[in-house]
């Protein structure tokens, strides 16, 4: 993984979930505007993924199966998340959204410590 991909994945994530907390709380529903915030996050999913399976060695073992779940979980969360709060039309709907950031958070710091103590790239 390159560290600043990394960092900047996770700042989004993170930013992501604290914007669609505070319009959880001013009881707003899924737009357009949070339609984008999740794309920018996958978008950096995205190029997480494609970075990570351009520097992967490609023997087998050594944890790549469980880093490429956990990548690959990490990018349909988000995506799965807005479907469900763009038919939840409460409040509650933008909270999953919100909740799905800081669940993509914490998958990606497990990619990252699969990537530092298993894959030794």
């Amino acid at each position: 993984m390159i560290e600043w991909l990394y960092l900047a994945v996770q700042a989004a994530a993170l930013a992501m979930s604290a914007w669609f907390f505070v319009d959880t709380a001013r009881s707003k529903l899924v737009g357009r505007r949070h339609f984008a915030g999740v794309a920018v996050l996958e978008l950096l999913l995205l190029a997480q993924l494609a970075v990570s399976i351009a520097i992967v060695p490609g023997e087998a073992g050594g944890g790549k199966a469980l880093f490429f779940s956990y990548l690959v979980t990490a990018i349909l969360v988000p995506v799965a998340a807005c479907f469900w709060g763009s038919i939840d039309r409460s409040r509650w709907g933008i909270g999953t959204v919100a909740a799905s950031g800081l669940i993509c958070a914490a998958l990606l710091m497990r990619v990252h410590q699969i990537w530092e103590l298993q894959i030794h790239v």
